[in-house]
């Protein structure tokens, strides 16, 4: 069957986990400049590589958006680049990604939810393998007290020439985010995301006493004419692999957006990745050769009819 350039590698269309290029190289190539998120994707990689020694100063990166956007991709796709760069550059240092976004305590209060984290991340350092039995009991003895488990943490990675990229749960509190800042230690970088304006419009002053602001970025919602660089991105690379799709013109995508947009007030690339995908799933499996606007309906259409 011919495939489904809207479909990510290692996903099925019932798996809408986000855009992973550490884990799946294949992702990155995927990532199309819309909603604002490749700006603000630049803009990360500036400010590392204006400050990049993790070794000498631990960092926070905050991004925030509304929910859908990408944050979790962008995220993913920072954290890959942080990997390489950092290995590149200061080798031998070896650096760590720890995925915790799907680890978050929604309504819990801010120690509830850094106490889960401290949690999860000993699960997730006890399976790396890296650290010695001894270690791993000096980071347990500290669990229920983050402010001295990550000084103790800091200096064992210092120790094995490691640093670490916890990928943080959505926060929706500014006080977990400020927790953050004050806990980060050298070779460690927390990535905080968040969709919640509070925390947005708070980002400026979030910085311990002395310490740096943390560094945050902002991807939004799609305007209209993100549809079709999202599509047109997605169709030149099934074109540049020889797959034949059904067509899509530019005129379908803009109506589409146009109306999703006036009707709900926005839309987000999780909801465009997701209905594109089930377009062409269904025009394939039908053997069409092309995409129109009524398809666009017949799917949500359908949809309405089975929620």
């Amino acid at each position: 069957m011919m495939p489904n350039p809207f479909t990510v590698p290692d996903r099925t269309p019932a798996d809408n986990r986000p855009l992973c290029p550490w884990e799946t190289p294949a992702h990155d190539a995927l990532y199309a400049p819309v909603d604002h998120s490749e700006d603000a994707y630049n803009a990360y990689v500036t400010h590392l590589r204006e400050d990049p020694d993790l070794r000498q100063a631990g960092k926070v990166a905050l991004i925030t958006g509304p929910e859908g956007c990408g944050k979790t991709a962008w995220m993913h796709r920072a954290a890959h680049w942080t990997r390489d760069f950092l290995e590149g550059r200061y080798a031998p240092l070896k650096v760590h990604i720890v995925d915790l976004t799907a680890d978050g305590r929604p309504g819990d209060d801010t120690p509830t939810r850094v106490r889960h984290v401290v949690s999860r991340l000993l699960d997730e350092l006890e399976f790396s393998g890296d650290f010695s039995a001894g270690e791993l009991e000096g980071l347990d003895k500290r669990r229920e007290d983050a402010a001295t488990l990550y000084p103790y943490l800091s200096r064992v990675l210092r120790a094995k020439s490691l640093a670490l990229l916890v990928l943080l749960p959505p926060s929706e509190l500014v006080d977990e985010v400020q927790q953050y800042v004050r806990l980060s230690q050298r070779s460690l970088l927390f990535f905080c995301e968040s969709s919640y304006d509070s925390v947005a419009h708070a980002a400026s002053s979030l910085s311990a006493s002395g310490a740096k602001p943390v560094a945050h970025f902002e991807v939004g919602t799609l305007d209209e004419s993100d549809g079709w660089s999202f599509v047109s991105h997605r169709l030149a690379l099934a074109a540049a692999t020889g797959h034949a799709v059904p067509a899509i013109d530019e005129s379908t995508i803009a109506r589409f957006m146009r109306t999703r947009i006036s009707g709900r007030g926005r839309t987000t690339i999780r909801e465009l990745q997701i209905t594109c995908e089930h377009v062409l799933d269904s025009a394939i499996r039908a053997h069409s050769s092309s995409i129109t606007y009524a398809d666009f309906t017949e799917y949500y259409a359908a949809k309405a009819m089975l929620s």
